[in-house]
């Protein structure tokens, strides 16, 4: 079985901690549920999840 690319190029940012590479995996107008918060679209991903990626 294959990551699909979007997949794995979210997986490798959040490992690598590149938060611009991270938030490139989302679109602008993405929303994002995790562990109970919730964000809508890239600028308030970039907020709320950046301390948690930041190498």
């Amino acid at each position: 079985m294959t990551t699909p690319d979007p997949i794995r190029r979210f997986v490798e940012a959040t490992n690598e901690g590149d938060t611009e590479a991270f938030l490139n995996t989302f679109a602008d107008d993405a929303f994002l549920s995790d562990w109970g918060r919730s964000f809508q679209g890239r600028e308030q991903i970039a907020r709320g999840t950046s301390p948690t990626i930041s190498a």
